[in-house]
């Protein structure tokens, strides 16, 4: 019988290798079987039943919920894992996609699948403290993803590890102060130091401010497909661990000091970025502050401390990937006929040159902004509507935000869309697309899908309300 906890560690990695010897002469087929691999894993972990194993080839059966023992750490792939589990490798096989046709040499092929890999035994592994040790090492394997192939690292992956380093102690001391507070539940002081040094520590690997540097670095100075990839997926495994956090220690989350702080956090990131999204002249920037915008509103709304809050939080999860996989699209295709520079000046004309990149660009910030006919208009807009009765400031500075990343975006637009005025102009470009039609189907796949949440929510928005319903952390 094989536990499927192992096949989750072990078969993304293998794939993996398979992947990087593909990647030099067939890379089409190499981006597809990531997606496949990517997408196969994610159906399994919410179709095959936890209660009882399954046949699979040769005779061999797998038991999904069967605890595995690793060097003395328990292994377990638990009902609440599923969602979890699916998010990471479909929101994955979507940027898998999109690079299949934006960055098809990448590293970020064979160097996503053994993130996977990682980021599943963070959310796996028993006591949790040891999830603190995948993220580092989750963390060091991105900055080879992060950095064009034959160059040097690139500044975002550098302060991304360099602040994930950073967040590590706290964790760990964070566990042994709560071990003690169990032990000796009349030292209150431990639960105190404890709620904050868990806070600082997850404003790190979050990139909470005054700790966002690694996040608008990342989205500017990295492949931004790759930057996605973090931004998403990474960032989502780290929210899913603070969720592991809140339940296994639910007193933390009641804790006064731990209460205020998420939501004064999560607004000085909104504010934040509202006042820088709108005067970036780099679209890559533009994207971090349009990322820390959205991690901010999903700490306000976990700040809400009820059912509806975790909801919130959940179906921002569900909905960045869609913004984010367009922007770094847009941005890869856009970059790649500037020579790599994606300052507003360097985008002259590109509109008509790349059309379909430029496409992809708007949607993204669409749904990054939280406008309507996008995914993240779902829960954005809930969350604007459950603020407005007590806190109408918060909600309106929500508003003012997703109008300031728009700004930034139409700077940008201005630009792409501007005709040439003379035949020596260097901005001369051909109207006729120059994409393929390939590309084309990929972005209006993407762009369909991201509609679609935003149309019909009621696609996602249930299955936030279930997960969020089996976390008990919050106040009833």
């Amino acid at each position: 019988m094989i536990p499927g906890v192992l096949l989750l560690l072990i078969l993304p990695l293998a794939v993996a290798g398979i992947v990087q010897i593909l990647l030099r002469w067939l890379s089409s087929l190499a981006a597809l079987l990531s997606v496949v691999t990517a997408l196969g894993l994610g159906l399994a972990v919410i179709t095959l039943p936890l209660d009882q194993p399954v046949q699979a080839w040769g005779g061999r059966q797998i038991a999904m919920g069967e605890a595995v023992t690793l060097f003395g750490r328990e292994l377990v792939f638990e009902q609440s894992d599923r969602m979890a589990m699916a998010f990471l490798f479909f929101a994955s096989a979507g940027i898998f996609l999109l690079a299949w046709r934006f960055a098809p040499q990448s590293l970020l092929f064979p160097i996503g699948l053994g993130l996977l890999s990682l980021l599943c035994g963070t959310l796996l592994i028993r006591p949790l403290i040891y999830a603190a040790l995948f993220l580092e090492m989750a963390a060091a394997l991105s900055v080879l993803a992060l950095q064009a192939e034959g160059r040097s690292p690139t500044r975002g992956g550098l302060r991304y590890l360099t602040f994930t380093t950073l967040a590590l102690p706290g964790v760990l001391i964070t566990n042994w102060l709560l071990e003690r507070y169990t032990v000796t539940p009349d030292e209150t002081e431990l639960l105190t130091s404890a709620s904050i040094l868990l806070a600082i520590s997850f404003a790190l690997l979050l990139g909470a401010a005054p700790f966002h540097t690694w996040v608008t670095a990342v989205a500017g100075d990295s492949l931004p497909l790759a930057g996605t990839f973090v931004l998403a997926v990474g960032n989502g495994a780290v929210w899913f661990l603070l969720f592991d956090f809140l339940e296994t220690y639910p007193w933390l989350s009641s804790h006064p000091v731990f209460g205020s702080l998420i939501p004064g956090v999560g607004l000085a990131m909104v504010v934040v970025g509202a006042l820088l999204a709108a005067a970036q002249h780099r679209l890559g920037s533009l994207i971090g502050y349009a990322a820390l915008v959205d991690s901010g509103a999903a700490l306000i709304a976990l700040g809400m401390n009820n059912k509806l809050g975790v909801a919130l939080v959940l179906l921002s999860l569900a909905a960045r990937p869609f913004g984010l996989i367009l922007l770094a699209a847009g941005l890869s295709g856009l970059r790649a006929r500037s020579g790599g520079d994606d300052d507003v000046d360097a985008l002259y004309g590109l509109g008509w040159k790349a059309p379909w990149s430029t496409v992809a660009l708007i949607a993204g910030a669409l749904s990054m902004a939280g406008l309507p006919i996008s995914a993240g208009f779902i829960w954005r807009w809930a969350l604007c509507r459950a603020l407005a009765p007590s806190s109408l400031g918060t909600a309106l500075f929500l508003l003012v935000a997703g109008v300031s990343v728009m700004v930034g975006v139409w700077r940008s637009l201005s630009s792409l869309l501007r005709r040439p005025r003379s035949p020596e102009d260097r901005s001369v470009v051909s109207l006729a697309p120059s994409e393929g039609g390939l590309t084309a189907l990929v972005v209006i796949v993407a762009i369909a899908a991201s509609a679609g949440v935003g149309l019909f929510p009621q696609i996602v928005a249930p299955l936030a309300d279930q997960l969020a319903g089996t976390y008990t952390f919050f106040l009833p």
